[in-house]
């Protein structure tokens, strides 16, 4: 009898220890594990490990349907690493994003930067020219800018230039259009088109403002062409960016704080291709490993972060941490539950 006391009692601590050691467990949570948490506007999801945040326009099908709800922003904790996905009133498959005239940004960041967290945003639409200025903490819409009569604008990027015009860039026919801030009205169609581009993504411009490259997206293989700004005449052309097959090359294309290097996110072709701006020559080709599709830098330059499609499963994406000055990835920040995405901009913590 004293014996079969003895062992019951035996197991109660050990059943007692147990139970400690569990819930321990699940007040520090295990790494790697995801949590999700659903509301009707947002979907959060929890990874590992930063500083600020990144704005990514998406477009999506399944939970991020395109041509329906359900689509419009991702935002990702660079400190916690949590992605919020932001649903945003009157998306039509999201390409573009950019911060307004009111969110202070970085100098030499083309407006990409931001140096305080926005109260309103721009999200360009592919699918019918529009640009929404909303709200990103609820994706409630406040103006709808619509293309002008006749356009073939489909936005796929946004870039702002030294006189604050914020640039749309059309994969429907190869031009860009500005967007006046101060008015929040769509002009007539810019340079581009014709035997220049057909369909672009990205532009940027040279330090000194005097000529811009336009990403051409459906060439095979894929080229920037270098124009006169703001007439749009031809200089020349930067050949063999990409070899992916037409339509998936040549995404988006940004210049380094600093104005000596150009970094081109290579589609399909799963690169970066770094271009010397005093040359306008490719002086590198890393492998990313995902297709790369946008990318932005922080004030100082020393870090980009990289949008990348379908990693690291089909359907979902990815930002990469990107170390200029090596040349090479340090850190991927999974949890992006869409399969496109698209435009990104910098908010520096």
């Amino acid at each position: 009898m004293v014996k079969m006391i003895k062992s019951e009692r035996f197991w109660a601590i050990v059943l007692a220890a147990v139970m400690a050691m569990a819930l321990v467990a699940v007040a520090l949570g295990c790494g790697g594990e995801e949590t999700t948490t659903t509301s009707e506007k947002t979907t959060k999801t929890t990874a590992a490990g930063g500083g600020g945040k990144i704005y990514v326009a998406v477009t999506g099908e399944g939970e991020l349907e395109a041509g329906g709800g359900n689509m419009g922003l991702a935002i990702v904790d660079l400190d916690t690493k949590e992605v919020e996905m932001v649903n945003v009133d009157g998306a039509a498959a999201p390409h573009g994003v950019m911060f307004t005239p009111d969110t202070a940004t970085a100098p030499n960041t083309r407006g990409r930067t931001a140096t305080e967290p926005p109260k309103e945003m721009y999200l360009g639409n592919a699918q019918d020219g529009s640009v929404l200025l909303f709200d990103p903490t609820t994706g409630i819409v406040t103006t709808t800018i619509e293309p002008p009569a006749g356009a073939s604008l489909a936005v796929c990027g946004m870039q702002e230039d030294k006189d604050g015009i914020i640039w749309l860039s059309s994969m429907g026919d190869g031009k860009v259009y500005p967007l006046d801030p101060k008015t929040n009205t769509i002009g007539e169609a810019g340079p581009g088109g014709g035997d220049i581009t057909s369909s672009i993504c990205g532009i940027s411009w040279s330090a000194d403002g005097q000529y811009a490259y336009l990403n051409n997206m459906t060439a095979d293989p894929g080229y920037i062409a270098k124009v006169k700004w703001p007439s749009g005449e031809l200089v020349s052309k930067i050949e063999n960016v990409t070899q992916a097959n037409p339509g998936l090359s040549v995404h988006q294309n940004e210049v380094t704080p600093d104005g000596k290097y150009m970094y081109v996110t290579g589609g399909a072709d799963n690169t970066l291709v770094k271009i010397d701006m005093s040359t306008d020559e490719i002086v590198d080709t890393i492998a990313i490993g995902g297709e790369t599709h946008s990318i932005v830098f922080s004030e100082d330059g020393k870090t980009a972060y990289i949008a990348v499609r379908h990693q690291p499963v089909e359907n979902e994406c990815s930002i990469y941490v990107y170390d200029v000055e090596k040349d090479q990835i340090t850190e991927r920040i999974p949890g992006i539950k869409a399969p496109l995405i698209c435009g990104i901009v910098l908010e520096e913590g």
